[in-house]
């Protein structure tokens, strides 16, 4: 699904850096840093993923980077989760994001 959400994104004229799966809240930080992305999607299917989400989110703020819009998506994502993540929006697909995206850019 990721994959499906970068190719969306891509194909409305988004510039997409995809950093793979795993990806430590600090490289996030670091790639945001280097590129000046305004917009960050982070995806998971399982509930292990909640945690780390909420890490990045919190990884972001510290660095003072709050006007970052961040973005999750994936299996179980809703509402509550990202209540719980801070995350500033969740999408239940890849329109979804894209209309997110739009909306923020």
């Amino acid at each position: 699904a990721k994959d499906i959400v970068a190719f969306m994104l891509d194909l409305n004229g988004f510039d997409v850096t995809d950093l793979g799966v795993d990806v430590p809240p600090e490289k996030f930080v670091q790639t945001v840093q280097e590129t000046g992305a305004t917009i960050v999607g982070l995806s998971g299917f399982l509930t292990l993923a909640f945690d780390p989400m909420k890490d990045t989110v919190t990884a972001f703020k510290a660095a003072g980077l709050d006007d970052v819009k961040i973005m999750i998506g994936g299996g179980q994502i809703d509402e509550n989760i990202r209540q719980y993540t801070g995350a500033d929006a969740y999408g239940r697909d890849a329109m979804a994001a894209v209309d997110l995206a739009k909306g923020w850019a």
